[in-house]
């Protein structure tokens, strides 16, 4: 299934997987990085010590009052989730929308699969997570202002899936760059994605630590 093209312009559309995790937290000693960490599945990464925390309660507590249908369901199969910006502003609000950003939101959410869900995941359902990316790859959809910067296989051990980053017209035609990590565990039962974000100028002028972010981001599994 495909996210409509005018809804995912205007927010995150969470409709394949319903995206969302919570992590545990600690920092590394004097460490200018805050070290993300959630043992259970193996999942870590870093993000500049000094953002703010947009706490996994704070994301599941916006999400529940959402009216899509599902959406209660899509929740329920939430493990871990927890987002982070610079910007102390940046509320639950921002992250789940595509409205592009000054400041850098980056992502992380750890969601089971249901059996209906396994067997209908393929790369280009995970490309799709948030837009219909595989379908502007293609051309068969017409992107707004779409660029892909690159596209390559993820892979660790506890998972593989996709790393895409693209250059796209969100809804007010600011160009917005997307850094997105979608990746599947071994027994194709739990979803993990990591997502950075922010207006393409924030997103150049960002690049040398949303990239370390991105790297960090380890999947080992259980």
């Amino acid at each position: 299934m495909i996210p409509n093209q005018k809804q995912s312009r205007n927010r995150i559309s969470f409709i394949i997987f319903g995206l969302i995790g919570a992590l545990t937290l600690s920092s590394c000693g004097k460490s200018s990085e805050t070290f993300l960490a959630f043992k259970e599945d193996g999942v870590f990464t870093t993000v500049p010590k000094t953002w703010h925390e947009i706490s996994a309660t704070q994301l599941s507590d916006f999400e529940a009052k959402s009216t899509d249908a599902g959406a209660a369901e899509r929740l329920a199969a939430v493990k871990w989730q927890i987002a982070y910006s610079p910007d102390s502003k940046i509320t639950p609000k921002e992250v789940f929308s595509l409205a592009p950003q000054e400041s850098p939101i980056v992502f992380l959410r750890i969601r089971n699969l249901y059996p209906s869900e396994v067997n209908a995941v393929s790369f280009n359902s995970l490309r799709d997570i948030v837009l219909p990316l595989s379908s502007w790859i293609d051309g068969s959809l017409t992107a707004p202002k779409f660029t892909l910067i690159s596209d390559e296989n993820f892979k660790d051990k506890g998972a593989t899936g996709i790393r895409s980053v693209y250059t796209f017209a969100a809804s007010n035609e600011i160009l917005e760059t997307m850094n997105q990590t979608v990746a599947l565990s071994a027994d194709r039962t739990v979803l993990y994605v990591l997502i950075i974000r922010c207006s393409a100028t924030c997103y150049t002028q960002n690049q040398s630590s949303l990239d370390k972010i991105a790297n960090s981001f380890t999947i080992r599994g259980k």
